[in-house]
């Protein structure tokens, strides 16, 4: 009886275990806090192994405060994965000295593993002083430091510093291009040993480390140098033509990698604030082109930048350089048509030349094709006066190396628009973002001296990009849900029959030029985020399409494993995040790892998409998410998040991301009794002459009706919130409201006639250029804010933007937080709404964070601090008891 009982016992209490297994609990910040993160995915040249950057947890004892701390790599580790039976481990341990490791890059013949590390060495802090190279070799097992110097890495989140372009383009197995979707790597493998890589002169730290301590180093050394009372503590910053150029000079390091030898190829020029420092290796590895940027490009009374932001507003130079030790760069001189270098693009196939885009005038969108010589450095233009060789087509001011091709006997394949019809890249993005027609771009066959040939002039569409087939010299596009061919001779595009592609097919991934086979990987238009995939191989005349099966609906593309025809996924799911390895030639799927399966455990709330009519009567989408434990029929406490401009499509809208970091996961609100609803808020293009303030409204207040018409909303129970431009959407509508009973505005902006000049706080120390580093005046004239003109041209425009002067009309008790290393609005931006409230006597409470950018989300406890103090102010301000 006593057996029937202990066992009965043991059955119950396992039941109970296995129950609290499975308890769910709504989403708290500790659940974000215990969340890894996938940064990169390389897969070896021979396919057998993975390597994975996954970015640990924030737990104590590692180094926080470099950048925002869900994408922070230098708290990252490196892992390798077996494709064949999913075994892994963690080859770095970065944890045991708080340090990271990322930016992993196979060597050609898959024996080493480059990476970037902090890793400390001898008398260094915990969590490393620096950025360096480091390599893993697989016969030894053992990683090692190749060289003392730091590397030139730039920046994440924002704008980025230090930005740096290294590629290999006739060698995909080592063309290292991209550490991640957010930093380019500073090396690049030339070959199975060797590698060549960007370092900052002796003594200064790599950008990651030093973006957001810079000004605080420098303000501790202005401190001693004031106590001590013998030098000056001025900076200097000059106009009107005696700008000062930044005396940075990096070098170009050939490195050994077995034994970490180390040449010093060559000293460049770095500009670290915009532009890019591009090198493009030559087929043969032997030498190497260059495009340094040297200077931000002084503004001019008489003439206005046509887009003022990135490459466009900066000066630039070109050379090539032999990579031997003790080379120099031989810098070559564009004529008058080309003087303001844009990008370069590519060497042809014979190592003779390179392409590059340039204009003459800081004032053309239009841009020029040339061909520099890499043997006596002539430059020729080959593109005319009437085409503009694509700026707008890739909607972004960085290389669009697709929109060039080289045939073999030196002649280019370009896309272009016609110069009167071309866009800036600001302009694109929103149209096409907002599918608002763009310029049609076609593919011109240009050569020197020739007259260029409209290669696509027939086909009722263009394809986007063209990819060669080694089998018959074609090239392959897709348009119109279609594979074409086009023959360069005769400039015939042909439709291949094939299987049909998924709808607004798209080329994701193509293979190398030399392949045999020609494969793509394409996808079609997705549905809330699902997308069909189909894998394309090409051989002559014929095409195979066969459909991917993907592990998950959810499932997003990270690589293509060419040697074993595999397709690698990441699938960021409600129940963990994880890579799977899927055969392209169909079969089972392959889980390679397993992360964040804590998550299986959080209770969601539903989530929903509304739809409704704005103002001027257009449809619109609202996304809703409610609180795990909703009741239909019952009235909710409703926080809006609001963004101006942003408009709402489907339910794969990052606002319901289960994953996004600190403050910005909605459902923490959702997780305390509030629902929370995003409204489409459109506006007019940017680039224009705009009236954000007055607009805003239009969107956001008929989406608060239509959730009280639904019976989910309180109308008693409305709190606004919003971050950056939602800031300033929540400091916007709280003076055209009193609807709201709390609202949060989290770095937003307030006066625009300031703003526009005000500096960069993070800026400083950046000897004579401090002024340069400020993208506000940009943003306030051409960017998101659009005024069109500075404020002394449309004074009456900026003030009626800025809800400073409505600040009377404000009766909702308002929170204002803001980091006072803000590189978009500057700290002052709130202490000036903030005051002129205090002094009028409404509530308000200014929360200001030291050290922290404008995503305010660098250290973990400012994290914490920032979402108790507004989930606080909403109880304060809304009874979460449900009525």
């Amino acid at each position: 009886m006593r057996a029937r009982l202990a066992k009965l016992w043991g059955l119950l209490a396992s039941l109970c275990v296995a129950g609290a297994a499975f308890a769910q609990h709504p989403v708290t910040l500790d659940d974000l806090f215990e969340l890894s993160v996938v940064n990169q995915t390389a897969v070896s040249p021979d396919g057998e192994w993975l390597a994975a950057v996954v970015i640990r947890p924030v737990t104590p004892g590692e180094m926080y405060g470099r950048t925002f701390y869900e994408m922070d790599v230098t708290r990252a580790d490196v892992w390798l994965i077996s494709t064949k039976t999913g075994d892994r481990r963690n080859l770095t341990q970065g944890a045991r000295d708080a340090s990271g490791f990322w930016c992993a890059t196979w060597s050609p013949d898959g024996k080493r593993l480059a990476m970037l590390s902090t890793k400390p060495a001898g008398t260094e802090p915990r969590g490393g002083d620096n950025i360096r190279l480091h390599v893993w070799e697989k016969a030894s097992g053992t990683i090692k430091r190749l060289s003392p110097r730091a590397m030139m890495t730039q920046t994440m989140g924002g704008s980025a510093l230090y930005r740096v372009d290294l590629r290999n383009q006739f060698d995909s197995a080592h063309n290292a291009g991209r550490c991640s979707d957010e930093e380019n790597a500073p090396f690049v493998w030339i070959d199975d040993t060797s590698l060549l890589a960007v370092a900052l002169p002796q003594g200064n730290v790599s950008g990651l480390l030093d973006a957001y301590t810079r000004s605080m180093k420098h303000a501790s050394a202005t401190l001693k140098s004031l106590e001590r009372g013998g030098e000056p503590t001025v900076s200097a910053v000059e106009s009107g033509g005696a700008e000062s150029a930044v005396p940075l000079n990096a070098s170009l390091l050939r490195i050994d990698a077995r034994n970490a030898r180390t040449e010093e190829i060559a000293v460049v020029p770095a500009f670290p604030l915009d532009g890019d420092l591009q090198i493009v290796l030559a087929p043969d590895a032997k030498s190497a082109a260059v495009l340094t940027t040297t200077r931000a490009t002084a503004p001019s009374a008489s003439e206005k930048f046509s887009y003022p932001f990135g490459s466009w507003a900066v000066d630039k130079q070109l050379g090539f350089v032999e990579l031997a030790a003790g080379s120099s760069v031989r810098w070559t001189s564009l004529p008058a048509t080309g003087k303001y270098l844009l990008d370069l693009l590519s060497w042809s196939n014979d190592g003779s030349a390179v392409a590059v885009r340039a204009r003459p005038k800081i004032s053309t969108l239009t841009l020029t094709m040339f061909v520099a010589s890499a043997r006596d450095f002539a430059v020729t233009r080959v593109s005319p006066d009437e085409l503009s060789v694509a700026a707008s087509a890739s909607g972004a001011d960085v290389p669009d190396t697709s929109s060039v091709i080289w045939t073999d006997t030196g002649g280019l394949i370009a896309k272009a628009v016609r110069a009167d019809e071309e866009l800036s890249p600001l302009e694109y993005w929103i149209r096409s973002a907002r599918s608002i027609s763009v310029p049609r771009a076609d593919w011109w066959l240009l050569g020197k001296g020739a007259e260029p040939v409209n290669l696509t002039s027939k086909m009722e569409h263009v394809p986007a990009s063209w990819h060669r087939s080694v089998s018959n010299g074609r090239l392959v596009g897709v348009a119109d849900n279609a594979l074409w061919t086009l023959d360069i001779g005769t400039g015939q595009a042909t439709r291949l029959a094939s299987a049909a592609l998924p709808e607004a097919a798209e080329v994701m991934w193509a293979s190398p030029p030399q392949s045999a086979t020609l494969t793509l990987l394409i996808a079609g238009k997705g549905k809330d985020g699902v997308r069909p995939w189909v894998r394309a191989q090409i051989q002559g005349d014929t095409a195979t399409v066969t459909p991917l099966a993907l592990p998950s609906p959810t499932a997003r593309f990270e690589s293509y494993d060419a040697a074993r025809a595999r397709v690698l996924f990441e699938d960021a799911a409600p129940t963990g995040t994880f890579l799977w390895a899927t055969s392209a030639a169909g079969g089972d799927a392959k889980k390679l790892l397993s992360l964040n399966e804590h998550m299986a455990n959080v209770a969601l709330g539903e989530t929903r998409l509304i739809e409704y009519r704005g103002i001027e009567g257009q449809a619109l989408k609202a996304g809703v998410i409610l609180p795990p434990d909703y009741v239909p029929g019952r009235k909710y406490p409703t926080l809006l998040w609001v963004y101006a401009g942003a408009t709402v499509r489907g339910l794969d809208s990052d606002f319901f991301n289960l994953y996004s970091p600190g403050m910005y996961n909605m459902r923490l609100y959702a997780a305390k009794g509030y629902v929370v609803m995003m409204p489409s808020m459109p506006l007019a293009p940017d680039g224009g002459k705009n009236d954000d303030y007055i607009d805003l409204p239009k969107g956001a207040m008929p989406a608060v009706d239509k959730l009280i018409e639904l019976g989910i909303a309180d109308p008693d129970r409305l709190a606004v919130m919003g971050q950056s431009y939602g800031g300033y959407s929540t400091y916007s509508l709280v003076t055209y409201t009193n609807r709201f009973k709390a609202a949060i505005a989290i770095a937003g902006i307030t006066e625009l006639v300031s703003l526009y000049g005000q500096f960069d706080p993070t800026a400083r120390n950046y000897g004579g250029i401090e002024h340069q580093k400020s993208a506000n005046w940009g943003l306030l004239e051409h960017g998101q804010v659009s005024m069109g003109v500075p404020p002394w041209e449309d004074l009456w425009r900026y003030l009626r933007n800025s809800p400073l002067y409505f600040v009377d009309r404000v009766q909702t008790p308002l929170l204002m937080i803001h980091g006072d290393q803000d590189i978009r609005g500057p700290m002052t931006q709130a202490e000036e709404f903030f005051y002129a409230l205090y002094r009028q006597g409404k509530r308000a409470k200014l929360l200001r964070y030291w050290g922290e950018d404008h995503g305010l989300r660098q250290s973990p406890a400012n994290v914490r601090n920032v979402v108790d103090e507004i989930v606080a102010w909403l109880d304060a301000n809304l009874a979460t008891q449900n009525k």
